[in-house]
């Protein structure tokens, strides 16, 4: 399998799950769509309303690697990346229906590994042949 190594950029939420179907429309991954979408787009959220601060002016970058059976993607928002961000090891029945505070723990159930350096979510996931 030939590696693929892309980037594409996005300001705001608008058309995040577009962009997200497309990237795996272009890697072939559509068996496993559900955990990759739901990866990006709770990475993606997240650095929209806690690294940008919910301004559509500031600019996400999706990086993706596929090689061999792995997918590496980073996410990058463009906030000061100064604060911890923990990646928690499991959440209460009750944070599970709140509105914050779980996609974190999604992300992390949902890939092989997940850390935040600075402004950038640096995911792995490793991938099968089916």
């Amino acid at each position: 399998m030939e590696a693929i190594h892309k980037e594409v950029m996005l300001h705001g939420l608008e058309h995040h799950q577009i962009i997200i179907d497309g990237i795996i429309r272009e890697l072939d991954l559509e068996a496993y769509a559900f955990d990759i979408r739901l990866i990006l787009i709770e990475a993606v959220t997240n650095a929209y309303y806690h690294g940008n601060l919910s301004d559509c002016s500031k600019p996400i970058t999706i990086r993706y690697l596929l090689m061999d059976q792995l997918l590496k993607l980073q996410i990058e928002d463009s906030g000061a990346g100064d604060g911890k961000v923990v990646f928690p090891e499991a959440v209460g029945c009750d944070e599970l229906l709140e509105e914050g505070g779980r996609g974190l723990y999604l992300i992390r159930c949902f890939s092989d590994s997940a850390e935040m350096i600075h402004h950038t979510m640096y995911i792995s996931k490793s991938i099968c042949s089916l």
